[in-house]
């Protein structure tokens, strides 16, 4: 065999991620010289069904591959293999980097991987600690080590919020603040403002009796009010406000289950843009996360209350022929539709100023940590 050629102590380390179709030639060589020839493991302990599923790592020296790793999907991180001589020169810290950086930017609240224990003390000095007693792997003794990811997160949440004009002493006040304890604020404000905006408007005359949130006649209806009520038609047309903000009031209930979803698939990222965002950045958050499938569940009850009615099925089968026209938007073209759009304006407007309230406020929330999180970015 012929000896492989050494590299340079200055050619500089080129590292990449992808997919196993991508790396998996070059992180396939290193493993099976590393774990099979040189540790002695068997070959059937190597392969398993994460490869194609995993992010992999590959450092390139020389235009030589030097080092591998890859990321599983739950956070877990192995494979970490470094070509024999290329050890202690800075290639498995450069991989482990690139993995962390992976997880980090796709929300990972931390990672773990199983370490030879032989290796404990590099892990150690990236940030990984033991978790639990070691144990036996394949013949050789291993540590499960994590790290968690939101400390990383929350550096570069703080230097976000400094270049929208935070003070040294609000920075500060928030480093003073733990992870946990800001995680836990942004999930209780998101949980209380659409709590709070559900109640306000799943509730009889929770949309009707509020004027920032009833529902009016539809556009064209509107514009042809006073000449309908002038004709004797005044009592359909308050039988169909009427109608629209009860059928509201019947669908925002339904809200609540996505609204808590959304609030338990919140990442690292989301925290980060909802701390370095506007006043309705928790709004958005929500917005984004459940407009389409709150739309699915408003429309079929809104459909039962609203349709029944005779002056709706008149409006629709207008409305429907303008839409086609180009005159008025597909939205519009149906009561149904109209009252689905304005109900979910209404839940956002609502859990919006509940938004606004917590962080002008954060004593009345009734949290210490919203306090202390809010109220350092006053």
């Amino acid at each position: 065999m012929n000896a492989r050629r050494p590299t340079e102590p200055s050619e500089a380390i080129d590292v990449h991620t992808g997919d196993w179709a991508t790396l998996g030639a070059a992180a396939g060589a290193l493993r099976n010289a590393v774990f099979v020839h040189e540790q002695g493991i068997p070959a059937r302990f190597e392969w398993d069904e994460w490869d194609p599923r995993s992010v992999h790592c590959v450092a390139w020296r020389g235009g030589e591959a030097v080092g591998t790793g890859r990321l599983l999907p739950d956070g877990r991180i192995g494979r970490m293999a470094v070509r024999i001589d290329q050890r202690g020169r800075g290639v498995g810290r450069r991989v482990l980097e690139a993995l962390v950086a992976v997880a980090t930017a796709r929300g990972d609240a931390s990672i773990e991987l199983s370490a030879q224990q032989q290796v404990e003390a590099f892990y150690r000095a990236q940030g990984f600690e033991p978790v639990g007693e070691p144990y036996d792997e394949v013949g050789i003794r291993h540590v499960k080590m994590r790290r968690s990811l939101l400390a990383l997160a929350m550096s570069a949440c703080l230097a976000t919020l400094g270049a929208f004009g935070m003070s040294p002493a609000q920075a500060g006040a928030l480093d003073a603040i733990s992870n946990a304890d800001a995680t836990s604020a942004l999930r209780a404000t998101l949980e209380r403002g659409a709590g709070q905006a559900v109640a306000q408007l799943g509730k009889a005359g929770g949309f009707l009796d509020n004027p920032k949130v009833r529902i009016p006649l539809p556009g064209g209806l509107k514009q042809a009010e006073s000449l309908l009520r002038a004709m004797g038609r005044g009592r359909e047309l308050d039988e169909l406000v009427t109608t629209m903000n009860r059928a509201a009031e019947q669908a925002v209930p339904q809200a609540k289950q996505l609204l808590v979803a959304a609030v338990k698939s919140m990442t690292v990222a989301d925290a980060k843009g909802i701390l370095g965002g506007g006043d309705d950045s928790v709004t958005q958050f929500f917005k984004s996360r459940t407009q389409a499938p709150l739309t699915e569940r408003f429309l079929p009850i809104v459909t039962q209350q609203v349709s029944r009615l005779g002056l709706a099925k008149r409006y629709n089968a207008l409305a429907g022929q303008a839409s086609k026209l180009g005159l008025m938007k597909e939205r519009d073209a149906s009561v149904e539709r109209y009252v689905t759009t304005r109900a979910l304006d209404g839940l956002y407007l609502m859990i919006a100023e509940e938004e606004r309230a917590i962080r002008q406020d954060p004593v009345k929330a009734g949290s210490r940590v919203i306090e202390r999180v809010f109220g350092a970015m006053r």
